[in-house]
Protein backbone atom coordinates (compact mmCIF):
# COMPACT_ATOMS: atom_id res chain seq x y z
CA UNK A 1 0.00 0.00 0.00
CA UNK A 2 2.64 2.49 0.86
CA UNK A 3 4.25 1.84 -2.63
CA UNK A 4 1.16 2.59 -4.19
CA UNK A 5 1.09 6.02 -2.83
CA UNK A 6 4.61 6.68 -3.62
CA UNK A 7 3.93 6.08 -7.47
CA UNK A 8 1.19 8.36 -7.38
CA UNK A 9 2.86 11.13 -5.67
CA UNK A 10 5.87 11.11 -8.50
CA UNK A 11 3.05 11.18 -11.01
CA UNK A 12 1.10 14.33 -10.10
CA UNK A 13 4.95 16.38 -9.84
CA UNK A 14 4.95 17.60 -13.12
CA UNK A 15 1.81 19.04 -12.95
CA UNK A 16 2.52 20.64 -9.70
CA UNK A 17 5.89 22.49 -12.00
CA UNK A 18 3.37 23.48 -14.65
CA UNK A 19 0.85 25.55 -12.34
CA UNK A 20 3.60 27.13 -10.15
CA UNK A 21 5.48 28.25 -13.63
CA UNK A 22 2.03 29.81 -15.04
CA UNK A 23 1.95 31.42 -11.75
CA UNK A 24 5.20 33.04 -12.16
CA UNK A 25 4.80 34.33 -15.94
CA UNK A 26 1.20 35.61 -14.74
CA UNK A 27 2.96 37.84 -11.71
CA UNK A 28 5.50 38.73 -13.93
CA UNK A 29 3.32 39.74 -16.63
CA UNK A 30 1.14 41.76 -13.97
CA UNK A 31 4.02 43.54 -12.48
CA UNK A 32 5.39 44.59 -16.09
CA UNK A 33 1.63 45.95 -16.99
CA UNK A 34 1.05 47.84 -13.19
CA UNK A 35 5.06 49.80 -14.08
CA UNK A 36 3.73 50.63 -18.22
CA UNK A 37 0.28 52.25 -16.55
CA UNK A 38 2.18 53.99 -14.07
CA UNK A 39 4.48 55.06 -16.74
CA UNK A 40 1.40 56.35 -18.44
CA UNK A 41 -0.20 58.01 -15.76
CA UNK A 42 3.04 59.66 -15.31
CA UNK A 43 2.93 60.95 -18.51
CA UNK A 44 -0.36 61.92 -18.71
CA UNK A 45 -0.08 64.33 -15.15
CA UNK A 46 -0.37 67.81 -16.26
CA UNK A 47 2.95 69.45 -16.22
CA UNK A 48 3.46 73.62 -16.49
CA UNK A 49 4.05 74.70 -19.63
CA UNK A 50 7.33 76.80 -19.99
CA UNK A 51 10.06 77.96 -22.28
CA UNK A 52 13.72 77.44 -21.70
CA UNK A 53 16.83 79.78 -22.13
CA UNK A 54 20.63 78.76 -21.67
CA UNK A 55 22.87 80.55 -19.37
CA UNK A 56 25.64 81.73 -21.73
CA UNK A 57 29.37 83.32 -20.84
CA UNK A 58 29.86 86.43 -21.82
CA UNK A 59 33.22 89.19 -21.78
CA UNK A 60 31.50 92.36 -20.33
CA UNK A 61 32.71 95.78 -19.47
CA UNK A 62 34.01 96.81 -15.36
CA UNK A 63 32.42 99.56 -14.80
CA UNK A 64 32.07 102.73 -12.13
CA UNK A 65 28.47 104.50 -11.68
CA UNK A 66 28.33 107.98 -12.12
CA UNK A 67 26.43 110.90 -12.37
CA UNK A 68 26.88 114.59 -13.75
CA UNK A 69 25.65 117.22 -15.48
CA UNK A 70 25.71 118.10 -19.46
CA UNK A 71 28.33 121.17 -20.20
CA UNK A 72 29.09 122.80 -23.52
CA UNK A 73 32.26 121.11 -24.13
CA UNK A 74 33.54 125.11 -24.78
CA UNK A 75 31.70 128.14 -25.14
CA UNK A 76 32.44 130.78 -27.43
CA UNK A 77 31.23 134.12 -25.40
CA UNK A 78 30.40 137.01 -28.01
CA UNK A 79 30.69 140.37 -26.72
CA UNK A 80 29.81 144.29 -27.96
CA UNK A 81 33.13 146.07 -29.52
CA UNK A 82 31.00 149.03 -30.66
CA UNK A 83 30.00 151.88 -28.05
CA UNK A 84 26.81 154.25 -28.26
CA UNK A 85 25.00 152.82 -31.85
CA UNK A 86 22.38 150.80 -31.61
CA UNK A 87 21.57 147.12 -33.33
CA UNK A 88 19.76 147.60 -36.67
CA UNK A 89 19.32 143.34 -37.67
CA UNK A 90 19.48 141.04 -34.91
CA UNK A 91 19.37 137.49 -36.97
CA UNK A 92 19.62 134.46 -34.46
CA UNK A 93 17.71 133.18 -31.42
CA UNK A 94 18.54 130.23 -28.92
CA UNK A 95 18.92 126.73 -30.02
CA UNK A 96 19.68 128.01 -34.06
CA UNK A 97 22.79 126.20 -35.84
CA UNK A 98 25.61 128.21 -37.55
CA UNK A 99 28.16 128.25 -39.37
CA UNK A 100 31.45 129.85 -39.69
CA UNK A 101 30.91 133.76 -40.07
CA UNK A 102 27.69 133.70 -40.02
CA UNK A 103 25.79 137.31 -39.64
CA UNK A 104 24.27 136.98 -36.31
CA UNK A 105 23.91 140.95 -35.63
CA UNK A 106 24.24 144.10 -37.25
CA UNK A 107 24.67 147.45 -35.46
CA UNK A 108 24.39 151.22 -36.94
CA UNK A 109 27.47 151.68 -39.47
CA UNK A 110 26.51 155.30 -41.08
CA UNK A 111 28.80 157.37 -38.50
CA UNK A 112 31.21 154.52 -39.01
CA UNK A 113 31.35 154.66 -42.64
CA UNK A 114 31.98 158.10 -42.71
CA UNK A 115 35.02 158.00 -40.64
CA UNK A 116 36.31 155.71 -42.74
CA UNK A 117 35.88 157.49 -45.53
CA UNK A 118 37.37 160.46 -43.81
CA UNK A 119 40.25 158.21 -42.82
CA UNK A 120 41.00 157.51 -45.95
CA UNK A 121 40.93 161.30 -47.42
CA UNK A 122 43.55 161.67 -44.62
CA UNK A 123 45.32 158.89 -46.01
CA UNK A 124 45.45 160.10 -49.53
CA UNK A 125 46.92 163.60 -48.53
CA UNK A 126 49.21 162.53 -45.69
CA UNK A 127 50.63 160.17 -48.73
CA UNK A 128 50.58 163.17 -51.43
CA UNK A 129 52.55 165.52 -48.85
CA UNK A 130 54.95 162.51 -48.06
CA UNK A 131 55.63 162.26 -51.78
CA UNK A 132 56.16 165.94 -52.07
CA UNK A 133 58.45 165.83 -49.03
CA UNK A 134 60.70 163.14 -50.70
CA UNK A 135 60.67 164.94 -53.88
CA UNK A 136 62.49 168.31 -52.40
CA UNK A 137 64.56 166.09 -50.47
CA UNK A 138 66.42 164.43 -53.55
CA UNK A 139 66.83 168.14 -55.18
CA UNK A 140 67.87 169.13 -51.97
CA UNK A 141 70.47 166.55 -51.80
CA UNK A 142 71.79 167.14 -55.16
CA UNK A 143 72.23 170.84 -54.18
CA UNK A 144 74.54 169.61 -50.99
CA UNK A 145 76.33 167.72 -53.56
CA UNK A 146 77.06 170.70 -55.06
CA UNK A 147 78.17 172.94 -52.24
CA UNK A 148 75.58 175.24 -53.08
CA UNK A 149 72.93 174.01 -49.89
CA UNK A 150 74.60 174.76 -46.49
CA UNK A 151 73.69 171.99 -43.91
CA UNK A 152 71.15 173.76 -42.19
CA UNK A 153 68.72 174.15 -45.00
CA UNK A 154 69.27 170.29 -45.92
CA UNK A 155 68.51 169.36 -42.23
CA UNK A 156 65.36 171.18 -42.70
CA UNK A 157 63.93 169.90 -45.32
CA UNK A 158 65.11 166.15 -44.42
CA UNK A 159 63.30 166.91 -41.17
CA UNK A 160 59.94 167.58 -43.15
CA UNK A 161 60.20 164.69 -45.47
CA UNK A 162 60.29 162.07 -42.04
CA UNK A 163 57.45 164.39 -40.50
CA UNK A 164 55.59 163.60 -44.34
CA UNK A 165 56.26 159.75 -43.86
CA UNK A 166 54.90 159.80 -39.94
CA UNK A 167 52.13 161.80 -40.72
CA UNK A 168 51.14 159.14 -43.42
CA UNK A 169 51.81 156.63 -41.16
CA UNK A 170 49.40 157.59 -38.48
CA UNK A 171 47.04 158.35 -41.13
CA UNK A 172 46.88 154.59 -42.38
CA UNK A 173 46.78 153.76 -38.84
CA UNK A 174 43.54 155.83 -38.32
CA UNK A 175 42.16 153.78 -41.08
CA UNK A 176 43.22 150.59 -40.10
CA UNK A 177 41.38 151.70 -36.79
CA UNK A 178 37.99 152.95 -38.56
CA UNK A 179 37.94 149.79 -40.81
CA UNK A 180 37.61 147.83 -37.54
CA UNK A 181 35.23 149.42 -36.12
CA UNK A 182 33.30 149.26 -39.18
CA UNK A 183 33.76 145.53 -39.20
CA UNK A 184 32.94 145.44 -35.17
CA UNK A 185 29.57 146.80 -36.27
CA UNK A 186 28.87 143.07 -38.21
CA UNK A 187 28.84 140.38 -35.27
CA UNK A 188 29.68 137.05 -37.30
CA UNK A 189 30.40 133.54 -35.72
CA UNK A 190 33.76 132.77 -34.94
CA UNK A 191 33.16 129.01 -35.77
CA UNK A 192 30.32 126.57 -36.22
CA UNK A 193 28.01 125.73 -33.41
CA UNK A 194 24.51 126.71 -31.76
CA UNK A 195 23.13 129.72 -29.97
CA UNK A 196 22.88 129.18 -26.16
CA UNK A 197 21.72 132.37 -24.83
CA UNK A 198 21.19 135.71 -26.98
CA UNK A 199 21.32 139.03 -25.06
CA UNK A 200 20.82 141.41 -27.47
CA UNK A 201 17.31 143.22 -29.14
CA UNK A 202 16.78 145.22 -32.04
CA UNK A 203 17.26 148.72 -31.16
CA UNK A 204 19.29 148.10 -28.36
CA UNK A 205 22.61 150.18 -27.83
CA UNK A 206 24.80 147.75 -25.85
CA UNK A 207 28.04 149.22 -23.57
CA UNK A 208 31.02 147.94 -25.43
CA UNK A 209 32.44 144.41 -23.66
CA UNK A 210 28.72 143.51 -22.88
CA UNK A 211 27.77 139.83 -23.78
CA UNK A 212 25.91 139.34 -26.85
CA UNK A 213 25.81 135.98 -27.83
CA UNK A 214 26.78 132.65 -25.93
CA UNK A 215 27.67 129.65 -28.91
CA UNK A 216 27.89 126.27 -28.28
CA UNK A 217 31.30 125.53 -30.10
CA UNK A 218 31.08 123.10 -32.75
CA UNK A 219 28.09 121.98 -31.44
CA UNK A 220 30.13 119.51 -28.70
CA UNK A 221 29.08 118.86 -25.28
CA UNK A 222 30.31 116.81 -22.50
CA UNK A 223 29.01 115.22 -19.66
CA UNK A 224 31.14 116.04 -16.60
CA UNK A 225 31.15 113.45 -13.96
CA UNK A 226 31.09 113.28 -10.01
CA UNK A 227 33.19 109.93 -8.98
CA UNK A 228 33.71 109.03 -5.25
CA UNK A 229 37.46 110.03 -4.32
CA UNK A 230 37.89 105.79 -3.71
CA UNK A 231 37.93 105.36 -7.15
CA UNK A 232 39.73 107.94 -9.08
CA UNK A 233 43.05 106.53 -9.27
CA UNK A 234 41.35 104.05 -11.39
CA UNK A 235 39.81 106.33 -13.82
CA UNK A 236 42.33 107.86 -16.61
CA UNK A 237 41.72 109.96 -19.48
CA UNK A 238 41.26 107.89 -22.76
CA UNK A 239 39.05 105.51 -20.89
CA UNK A 240 35.70 104.97 -22.21
CA UNK A 241 32.00 106.43 -20.73
CA UNK A 242 28.59 105.72 -21.59
CA UNK A 243 25.80 107.50 -20.44
CA UNK A 244 22.01 106.39 -20.10
CA UNK A 245 19.48 109.46 -21.10
CA UNK A 246 15.59 108.71 -19.85
CA UNK A 247 14.52 107.08 -23.05
CA UNK A 248 17.22 104.00 -22.51
CA UNK A 249 19.53 105.40 -25.13
CA UNK A 250 23.43 104.56 -24.80
CA UNK A 251 25.75 107.84 -25.64
CA UNK A 252 29.26 107.18 -25.69
CA UNK A 253 32.32 109.48 -25.02
CA UNK A 254 36.14 109.38 -23.93
CA UNK A 255 37.01 110.74 -21.02
CA UNK A 256 39.28 114.00 -21.76
CA UNK A 257 40.24 114.70 -18.34
CA UNK A 258 40.45 113.59 -14.45
CA UNK A 259 40.02 116.95 -11.72
CA UNK A 260 42.91 116.32 -9.65
CA UNK A 261 40.77 117.93 -6.69
CA UNK A 262 37.96 117.05 -4.88
CA UNK A 263 35.45 119.37 -4.25
CA UNK A 264 35.35 121.02 -0.55
CA UNK A 265 31.82 119.49 -0.05
CA UNK A 266 30.90 116.73 -1.10
CA UNK A 267 34.40 115.19 -1.91
CA UNK A 268 33.95 114.01 -5.33
CA UNK A 269 35.52 114.71 -8.43
CA UNK A 270 34.93 116.07 -11.56
CA UNK A 271 35.69 113.61 -14.56
CA UNK A 272 35.13 115.71 -18.13
CA UNK A 273 33.92 113.17 -20.65
CA UNK A 274 33.83 114.64 -24.44
CA UNK A 275 30.54 112.96 -25.85
CA UNK A 276 30.79 111.08 -29.35
CA UNK A 277 29.24 113.12 -32.31
CA UNK A 278 26.79 116.08 -31.81
CA UNK A 279 23.93 114.52 -29.87
CA UNK A 280 21.17 116.45 -29.22
CA UNK A 281 21.02 117.17 -25.59
CA UNK A 282 20.09 120.04 -23.32
CA UNK A 283 23.13 121.88 -21.76
CA UNK A 284 22.70 121.34 -17.60
CA UNK A 285 20.72 118.37 -18.24
CA UNK A 286 21.55 115.62 -15.25
CA UNK A 287 22.03 112.03 -16.43
CA UNK A 288 23.55 109.00 -14.77
CA UNK A 289 26.25 106.50 -16.83
CA UNK A 290 29.38 104.62 -16.12
CA UNK A 291 33.17 104.80 -16.92
CA UNK A 292 34.25 101.60 -18.52
CA UNK A 293 37.84 100.70 -16.64
CA UNK A 294 37.82 97.10 -18.37
CA UNK A 295 36.67 93.90 -18.68
CA UNK A 296 35.62 90.11 -17.34
CA UNK A 297 33.82 87.42 -18.05
CA UNK A 298 30.45 86.80 -16.71
CA UNK A 299 27.94 83.89 -16.59
CA UNK A 300 24.59 85.78 -17.94
CA UNK A 301 20.89 84.88 -19.28
CA UNK A 302 18.00 87.27 -19.57
CA UNK A 303 16.67 89.20 -16.46
CA UNK A 304 13.42 87.51 -17.29
CA UNK A 305 14.62 84.39 -15.91
CA UNK A 306 14.66 86.01 -12.25
CA UNK A 307 12.10 84.91 -9.40
CA UNK A 308 11.62 87.17 -6.50
CA UNK A 309 10.75 84.95 -3.45
CA UNK A 310 10.90 86.24 0.34
CA UNK A 311 13.55 89.08 -0.67
CA UNK A 312 15.70 86.57 -2.08
CA UNK A 313 16.56 85.97 -6.03
CA UNK A 314 16.04 82.38 -7.62
CA UNK A 315 15.91 80.96 -11.15
CA UNK A 316 14.34 77.75 -11.69
CA UNK A 317 16.87 75.47 -13.53
CA UNK A 318 15.97 72.24 -15.97
CA UNK A 319 16.76 69.24 -14.64
CA UNK A 320 16.36 66.23 -17.89
CA UNK A 321 15.20 68.95 -20.21
CA UNK A 322 15.25 66.73 -23.42
CA UNK A 323 13.06 64.32 -21.48
CA UNK A 324 9.09 64.06 -20.71
CA UNK A 325 10.58 63.91 -16.85
CA UNK A 326 11.75 67.81 -16.70
CA UNK A 327 11.87 68.91 -13.34
CA UNK A 328 12.31 72.45 -12.72
CA UNK A 329 14.83 73.18 -9.67
CA UNK A 330 15.06 76.15 -7.64
CA UNK A 331 18.26 77.86 -7.15
CA UNK A 332 19.69 80.97 -5.31
CA UNK A 333 21.69 83.17 -7.33
CA UNK A 334 23.55 86.23 -6.99
CA UNK A 335 23.83 89.50 -9.20
CA UNK A 336 25.96 91.81 -10.98
CA UNK A 337 26.26 93.72 -13.56
CA UNK A 338 23.64 94.44 -15.94
CA UNK A 339 23.76 95.14 -19.67
CA UNK A 340 19.99 96.21 -21.34
CA UNK A 341 18.04 92.91 -20.81
CA UNK A 342 20.54 90.76 -19.92
CA UNK A 343 22.35 90.46 -15.93
CA UNK A 344 25.13 88.68 -14.53
CA UNK A 345 24.85 85.92 -12.03
CA UNK A 346 27.76 85.39 -9.86
CA UNK A 347 26.45 81.98 -8.24
CA UNK A 348 24.62 78.81 -8.09
CA UNK A 349 24.84 78.71 -11.73
CA UNK A 350 27.40 77.47 -14.93
CA UNK A 351 27.29 78.56 -18.53
CA UNK A 352 25.12 75.86 -20.53
CA UNK A 353 22.78 75.28 -17.68
CA UNK A 354 18.99 75.06 -19.15
CA UNK A 355 16.56 77.87 -17.43
CA UNK A 356 13.06 78.60 -17.32
CA UNK A 357 12.47 81.84 -19.21
CA UNK A 358 8.69 82.31 -19.02
CA UNK A 359 6.49 80.95 -17.14
CA UNK A 360 9.43 80.79 -14.00
CA UNK A 361 6.77 82.72 -11.69
CA UNK A 362 4.43 79.94 -11.25
CA UNK A 363 6.62 76.94 -9.79
CA UNK A 364 7.72 75.61 -7.03
CA UNK A 365 10.99 73.54 -6.50
CA UNK A 366 10.54 69.60 -7.73
CA UNK A 367 7.88 70.60 -9.97
CA UNK A 368 7.50 68.39 -13.30
CA UNK A 369 7.33 71.13 -16.38
CA UNK A 370 6.77 70.49 -19.81
CA UNK A 371 9.69 72.83 -21.55
CA UNK A 372 9.08 73.61 -25.20
CA UNK A 373 11.67 72.16 -27.83
CA UNK A 374 12.12 74.94 -29.65
CA UNK A 375 13.12 77.46 -27.17
CA UNK A 376 15.48 74.65 -25.85
CA UNK A 377 17.14 74.19 -29.42
CA UNK A 378 17.09 78.07 -29.65
CA UNK A 379 18.95 78.57 -26.21
CA UNK A 380 21.51 75.83 -27.34
CA UNK A 381 21.91 77.30 -30.76
CA UNK A 382 22.35 81.08 -29.35
CA UNK A 383 24.45 79.69 -26.83
CA UNK A 384 27.31 78.24 -28.92
CA UNK A 385 28.86 81.30 -29.47
CA UNK A 386 30.14 83.04 -26.24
Amino acid sequence: MFATRKNHSRANRPGIFFILGMLFMTAQFMAITLIACAEEDDKNIPRIQVTATEAKSATWALSIPAQGEILPWEVAILSAKTNGVGATEVAVVEGDTVRKGQVLARFDDRLLRAEVAQAKANLALASANLQNANSNLKRMQQLKLKQVLSEQEYDSVATQAAAAEATRAQAAAALTLAEIKLADATVTAPDAGKVLERNLELGQVPQSGAMLFRLLHQNKIEWVAQIDAAELNRVKPGMKAQITLADQTLLSGTIRSVSPQLSSGSRLAKVRILLDGTPELAVNTYVEGTILIGSAPAIIAPANCLVIKDGKTWVFRVKNPNTHNAIAEQVLVSLGRRQQQEIELLSGINAGDILVLEGAGFLNNGDKIAVNKTSIASAVSAGATP
